[in-house]
């Protein structure tokens, strides 16, 4: 069988690249569940595209695998530039010791939010510091609400599970 995504039936050709194109997103994002998240959007964006103009599908899905990677780079980078925007506003306007509370609050959230996994960290932000829905948050990222709200729960269950840590100390 050639790789024809012409007829939409996707399932071949997702297990015979499957492997091979989440190994090449996952040493891109060095997060597994990340890269499984960009695999899902590549094979969106075969099924979505102009097949008749597709000679090699290899090829195309390896394109689309290296485009997304290097958005979610992007993203990332935006977001740590902001985010470090914020907190030397936050620094600049307190007294030294507001400022020092305020630091140690904010580092210690800034741990507990780093320990989050990807896609995990990526919804929990979208929807506790810019209050997106999870529908919203769901076009966004190209995920469907349930796998929003799976992902929120498990960034729930992770910060509560570390404050309970911390107050047992």
């Amino acid at each position: 069988m050639s790789d024809d995504p012409g007829n939409r039936n996707l399932g071949p050709l997702y297990r015979r690249h499957r492997s091979e194109l989440l190994a090449y997103l996952t040493r891109r994002v060095n997060c597994r569940e990340t890269a499984n998240d960009l695999l899902q959007d590549a094979f969106i964006r075969l099924m979505n595209s102009e097949v008749a103009k597709i000679g090699n599908v290899r090829a195309f899905l390896y394109r689309i695998a290296n485009n997304l990677s290097i958005d979610h780079a992007r993203r990332n980078r935006v977001r740590g530039i902001n985010d470090e925007l914020q907190l030397q506003d936050l620094a600049g306007d307190a007294d030294p010791q507001s400022s020092a509370i305020a630091g140690n609050t904010l580092e210690h959230l800034q741990r507990l939010i780093d320990g989050l996994p990807s896609p995990t960290r990526e919804v929990f932000l979208l929807a506790r510091v810019e209050q997106l829905s999870y529908k919203e948050i769901a076009v966004r990222l190209g995920l469907d609400a349930r796998a929003v709200e799976r992902h929120l729960n498990k960034a729930m269950a992770h910060c509560a599970a570390v404050l309970q840590a911390n107050e047992s100390r």
